[in-house]
């Protein structure tokens, strides 16, 4: 099942995605490439695959929760476009109810 290259336009206009003429090929060998990745994992015999085994059950795979100094904060809210304080200043999204 290949990707057309109108596929390729379709899918860019559901993702909301601004996409030139000359992008649609590359796009349309990348999402081919995943497709046919898909295809192979597809024909993996996992008959006798328990999905929720795992071998590591005596590793955690988190690491620890350690506060660590981070001094970017200035830079990032010095890009931002509305600030407040140490803080970053959005639009509301949310209407209260109360009002």
């Amino acid at each position: 099942m290949a990707v057309s290259k109108e596929e390729v336009r379709h899918i860019a206009l559901l993702a909301r995605l601004h996409v030139e003429e000359e992008e649609t090929q590359s796009l349309q060998r990348h999402l081919n490439g995943i497709l046919e990745h898909f295809g192979r994992l597809k024909s993996l015999d996992l008959e006798n695959v328990d999905p929720f085994a795992r071998e590591d059950l005596d590793v955690t795979p988190w690491r620890e929760d350690t506060v660590v100094p981070w001094d970017g904060r200035e830079g990032a809210l010095s890009q931002a476009p509305r600030r407040e304080g140490d803080y970053f200043r959005v639009p509301r999204i949310l209407e209260n109810e109360d009002e």
